[in-house]
């Protein structure tokens, strides 16, 4: 038993324990060289000197394995690279295992295919395309504009996480003000407001960065040069101007304006356009003065009257000439050292203004303005009145009479407010009514629940069309915008979302791997539009995977539309069939009509012959069979006659003999005026008239036959059908036999026969 044994492991030497026929391994790229691949699972022992095989490489030279010795380990010898750049993509090699120490003579080598398949490592780093990056923008551009795109980083490595891009701005100084409108787009917009007078030029630290764990980033700069633009209204270069009447003042002349002359300018550095100086007002007290257009300069047109009430106080506008959109005002306030103080008064009893939540603090809101000079005159105290709802907390007011914003505003918070504004002068005081509108921005972007989610899927049986794979949440912190959601990234064709955020699977067919990575995007509905991003990961059963079942489920509506299509196929075929056999029917009937045959010892109308009984004892004629009822012959449009025209029984038919032929007489034959002519007579009813006790039809002159029985049909015009097949005997052929399995015709013999014969034609 044991010698058996040992003679069955001989015969199995070198083959594979698993009973394939190579060998496979599956190796990463960054494996080091030198290192142990695997062991060739192969029947034998392979050490030395005892052992029972050898293994060797078919080519030790060339191949990038080698046999580590008296083992059955691969090491590597050379590099592996997936992308084929600094290594080998893949490795196919052979294995020669030879048994060794055997008693047979006549056992061979084997040689073992041996495979290696190299997979992917996270080795290459994303490479941005195109760089240096330059971006040149205006400082007007609203921020949430896209300023610039075509940021493209590109990663060597093969499709997957390992090359997928995912873009940053790094944190720095400016980095507030620009970021990637998605993390997988080279998309960069505005962030913040850009003021080119404050920062005419900036750079930020762009970052690409795949999806390895750990991930392979690089980065670079983009360098923003912020252009000047209109968007600054012209600036007084003094807050008020204060002028003081003296009693010889001269109608025209330019009175003297304090702290100086009237004067404007465009704040924006690379326009500075043109200022154009006007009153605000049609009131009565604005008729007295001029303000020059150009130069500002302010003169008295007629004298003041008597009683004219000072101080006065007049609005001095200055407008842009190329944008009058653009525009300041000032005040302009007229006192005279003879007349009474006036009591102090606000000009308005209530003032309003609307604000957007965007504006930033410091930004004066508006001017209040009385019937007195500033404070540094001499003149009024200005102070913001609490009546403790705490509306009066965001804002300050300026010595000036400016209200300013000192805390950001915000919409969602509180859309309204409203104040009082205490003027005083130590003896006097007015109170003045402010009403401040907050007008809402679209200021706050979408926000997830979380930055990145993940969902497993556990069940194969789940994984099929339409199939919940999980909720992402997103809000928007602004009033009355909604959020759209929508699915980016390299398997989002995978994937569908709705706007409650549940995300189900579309079409397994771009189902290739067992982990998907997508981008769902959060939209509001704000103006401009703002977006957020967050990751999600979804991974599916891997017996999944390894089964090969990544194939869409068909749905009920395929097999419901194959079986529609089905049953028109078999309604097509019986349709088919149905015509089929009616065919062969109606051919089988048309072959069982009877066949007409005419004989009267003349030249028949359209060559129609005569035939005769073989014997003459009884001369009997061989009469066609009739139809039966008065239907009429559907070949021939031929009329079944009466039961009384009937000439003999079917009982008195006779069949025709084997016994020679007797010659026909031809004593008629040389007789043209007995035959009957080609085209006339036409027969009454259009059907053929048979004979009566022997007597012929009147068409036709009398022949006689045999005993004396004459037999003569005639043809209706036109009733031969025009396509017949015709059976006939010609001189040259005088003894050919038709061939027709329907008709027997005995041919006429060649001897006395004169060269009129007679013919048969037979019609079916």
């Amino acid at each position: 038993m044991l010698l058996s044994l040992s003679f069955v492991c001989a015969d199995n030497l070198c083959y594979l324990t698993h009973g394939g026929s190579s060998e496979t391994f599956t190796v990463n790229e960054a494996f080091p060289v030198e290192s142990i691949v695997g062991s060739l699972q192969v029947v034998g022992n392979a050490s030395q000197p005892w052992g029972d095989i050898e293994l060797r490489m078919a080519d030790p030279e060339g191949s990038p394995l080698a046999i580590l010795p008296g083992t059955k380990s691969l090491v590597l010898r050379r590099k592996l690279d997936k992308e084929g750049r600094d290594g080998l993509r893949s490795v196919t090699t052979d294995v020669i295992c030879s048994p060794r120490h055997t008693r047979n003579s006549d056992h061979l080598s084997i040689t073992v295919p041996v495979r290696i398949i190299v997979t992917d490592a996270n080795d290459n780093a994303p490479e941005f395309q195109g760089t240096p990056y330059f971006l040149n923008i205006s400082e007007s551009t609203a921020p949430g504009t896209t300023v610039m795109q075509g940021i493209r980083a590109v990663d060597k490595d093969q499709p997957g996480p390992f090359s997928t891009v995912e873009y940053y701005v790094d944190d720095g100084p400016h980095s507030h003000l620009l970021a990637f409108e998605s993390r997988l787009e080279g998309t960069l917009v505005l962030k913040d407001k850009l003021d080119h007078e404050s920062l005419p030029k900036f750079t930020v630290t762009l970052r690409a960065q795949d999806q390895g764990n750990p991930p392979q980033s690089s980065h670079t700069t983009l360098v923003v040069v912020v252009h000047d633009a209109d968007d600054q209204n012209p600036r007084f270069l003094a807050e008020r101007y204060f002028v003081q009447l003296h009693d010889n003042i001269r109608v025209g002349t330019p009175l003297d304006v304090k702290p100086s002359k009237i004067e404007a300018e465009d704040p924006d550095e690379e326009i500075k356009a043109p200022i154009k100086y006007t009153f605000n007002s049609d009131a009565p007290e604005y008729s007295y003065f001029d303000l020059h257009p150009q130069t500002g300069h302010v003169s008295l047109v007629r004298p003041l009257p008597e009683g004219f009430a000072l101080p006065v106080t007049l609005v001095v506008r200055a407008t842009q000439h190329d944008n009058p959109d653009r525009f300041t005002l000032t005040t302009l306030t007229l006192t005279a050292d003879r007349f009474p103080p006036h009591e102090l008064h606000f000009l308005q009893d209530e003032y309003e203004a609307r604000v957007l939540e965007s504006t930033p603090p410091g930004q004066a809101v508006l001017t209040v303005q009385t019937t007195r000079g500033a404070a540094d005159k001499g003149g009024v105290r200005f102070e913001l009145m609490d009546d403790g709802s705490g509306d009066a907390a965001p804002f300050a007011v300026h010595a000036s009479g400016e209200l300013i914003l000192a805390q950001p505003l915000d919409y969602e918070a509180k859309r309204f407010y409203t104040m009082q504004v205490l003027a005083t002068d130590g003896k006097h005081s007015d109170v003045a009514r402010v009403n401040v509108t907050v007008l809402d921005v679209n200021d706050n972007d979408p926000q997830f629940g979380q930055p990145r989610y993940s969902f497993v899927l556990t069940e194969p049986d789940a994984v099929r069309q339409g199939a919940l794979v999980g909720q992402v949440h997103a809000s928007d912190a602004d009033a009355g915008d909604t959020v759209q959601l929508t699915i980016d990234g390299p398997s989002a064709r995978l994937f569908t979302i709705n706007n409650r955020g549940e995300v189900r699977i579309r079409d397994l067919e771009y189902l290739n791997s067992s982990r998907s990575h997508l981008v769902v995007v959060a939209t509001d509905s704000g103006v401009p539009p703002r977006k957020s991003t967050a990751l999600v990961e979804v991974q599916f059963p891997e017996a999944l995977v390894l089964s090969g079942a990544l194939v869409p489920k068909r749905d009920e509506g395929s097999f419901v539309l194959m079986a529609v299509f089905g049953a028109l196929l078999g309604s097509l075929l019986l349709i088919i069939i149905t015509l089929t056999v009616y065919i062969l029917k109606n051919k089988k009937y048309r072959n069982r009509l009877p066949v007409s045959i005419t004989g009267n010892g003349h030249t028949p109308l359209n060559k129609v012959a005569t035939i005769k009984a073989p014997h003459s004892a009884a001369n009997k004629l061989i009469n066609p069979p009739r139809p039966l009822s008065g239907v009429e012959n559907p070949i021939f449009n031929l009329s079944d006659v009466k039961s009384d025209d009937t000439t003999e029984d079917m009982s008195e038919r006779e069949t025709v003999p084997d016994s020679p032929d007797t010659p026909v007489p031809n004593g008629n034959n040389n007789n043209n005026n007995n035959r009957p002519q080609q085209n006339g007579g036409a027969v009454p009813n259009g059907r053929l008239e048979p004979l009566r006790n022997g007597t012929a039809a009147p068409a036709g002159g009398p022949s006689p036959l045999g005993n004396g029985k004459l037999l003569s049909v005639q043809w209706p015009i036109g009733s031969i059908p025009r396509r017949v097949k015709k059976l006939s005997w010609e001189d040259e052929q005088p003894n050919k036999t038709a061939l027709d399995p329907d008709v027997s015709v005995t041919p006429l013999t060649n001897g006395n026969q004169s060269p009129d014969h007679n013919e048969l034609t037979v019609y079916f």
